[in-house]
């Protein structure tokens, strides 16, 4: 049996198998047929998956410039205040409470949030970053220094796998998974948000 009534899939591998397995044209028709009909349901979920993280972004301030603090949803922090943020920026608090430890996450040099870190949390420069971290890791004072991710996105991800996880965020970068934590009583994009 040949599938010349079928033209448009004649150089198709999909015509090679089919036609290896014998199957007939009206069958082709129905799996070809089934397949986009899957696809069809599949880009409508993805529509209104989109449609439910732009709500999810309307529900939030607009702080386009604004850097955001993003912890695990399970974390039962809500709110931060800048002076704590700074503790566990700098390895002094080192849990969120005594079951969950703290998993401090950075952004790699040059990055926007790393320059609010650096300026507006713990009032340091680059060098005098990686001199305070060299200092804290050889005196044994703390195992690790915090773990430098390349995009917001690789952050977005850690965030969601860790539940002890904080990481500082561009605002309009936050996605599903995350919770933002409130900064002294205030959220990005709102008046006296004191990371911008």
């Amino acid at each position: 049996m040949k599938i010349k009534s079928i033209g448009w899939a004649r150089r198709s591998r999909v015509r090679k198998n089919l036609v290896r397995k014998n199957w007939k044209p009206s069958v082709v028709l129905l799996v070809l047929l089934a397949g986009l009909a899957l696809a069809g349901l599949k880009l409508t979920e993805l529509k209104l998956t989109a449609q439910k993280l732009e709500a999810q972004k309307k529900d939030l301030p607009a702080g386009g410039t604004d850097v955001a603090v993003i912890v695990n949803p399970q974390n039962p922090v809500d709110s931060i205040s800048l002076a704590d943020l700074r503790k566990i920026y700098s390895g002094e608090k080192q849990s969120w409470n005594s079951s969950l430890p703290v998993f401090v996450l950075v952004r790699a040099p040059q990055a926007r949030e790393r320059e609010v870190l650096l300026n507006r949390v713990l009032r340091m420069t680059e060098s005098e970053y990686k001199q305070f971290w060299v200092r804290k890791v050889y005196s044994g004072e703390i195992q690790r220094e915090p773990l430098a991710l390349l995009s917001n996105g690789m952050q977005l991800e850690a965030v969601r796998a860790e539940h002890g996880a904080i990481a500082l965020i561009s605002a309009q970068d936050i996605h599903q998974g995350v919770k933002v934590v409130k900064v002294d009583g205030h959220l990005p994009g709102t008046a006296g948000y004191p990371l911008r």
